[in-house]
């Protein structure tokens, strides 16, 4: 029983990271910032707290045994992941033009490689997700590719410009640079995997390093293409 409910606790520990994260900023900012958020990030922001909700109701309906009703809910599942590539892809093509506006750079090009990053951050979420479902038939690698399908985009509650990111960061800063979040979900995983399995699962560690790969070397090559660049400052600067 308990080993059935180990998606279940990861589902909340995300979902209290988000909150704990956005609290501030989404959840709670009419109470620490009268303006209001554009229209865009409202609904980005929906989106994601829809996702991580579904993560916690897919993992509870398959502790419960319910797996009709999960495979059910995964094609919802499907139209939200979808949401989250489409809000997130238009949150960061506007999100220079707001770094411009609270004043977080002087310069459109500062901003431009953040940008860059977070945009091509999702292409290893949507190719995670259609993996998985097509790998749905085999159990062990579909629950893990959705494992990190979620991983992967919870990042952002973690950097220092978040609450949770800020008090996380000086407890690590005289040995890393950052928390180092990803690996405590790594480690969470490979001990439920050698629990239930007595092994590490390929899964687990496969798609950690392709992730890791992906952040070490595809993100810099991105985010330096000078190409890529011109594009980004070209649309920021004609929807001024």
């Amino acid at each position: 029983m308990a080993r059935r409910r180990f998606f279940v606790c990861i589902a909340i520990l995300m979902l209290v990271a988000v909150a704990l994260g956005f609290g501030k900023s989404f959840y709670l900012r009419p109470v620490f910032n009268s303006k209001p958020l554009p229209g865009y990030l409202l609904l980005h922001g929906i989106t994601m707290t829809a996702w991580f909700l579904l993560f916690l109701a897919q993992s509870m309906l398959v502790s419960a045994r319910r797996v009709d009703l999960h495979r059910k809910l995964g094609v919802a599942g499907l139209f939200l992941a979808a949401g989250v590539v489409v809000t997130g892809v238009v949150v960061n093509l506007n999100v220079i033009p707001r770094m411009l506006e609270i004043g977080q750079i002087s310069r459109a090009k500062e901003g431009v490689e953040f940008a860059l990053s977070s945009i091509s951050g999702l292409f290893p979420f949507a190719v995670l997700v259609l993996l998985a479902v097509a790998l749905r038939r085999n159990t062990g690698v579909h629950k893990r590719l959705m494992f990190w399908s979620f991983v992967w985009v919870l990042g952002p509650a973690f950097t220092n410009t978040r609450p949770l990111g800020q008090f996380l960061d000086p407890l690590v800063a005289p040995y890393l640079p950052f928390f180092p979040a990803d690996f405590i979900w790594l480690l969470g995983l490979a001990i439920y995997d050698w629990k239930t399995e007595r092994r590490i699962h390929p899964a687990t560690y496969v798609t950690f390093a392709l992730l890791l790969c992906f952040f070490l070397f595809a993100t810099p090559w991105i985010t330096g293409s000078e190409t890529l660049q011109g594009w980004l400052l070209a649309y920021v600067e004609s929807h001024q």
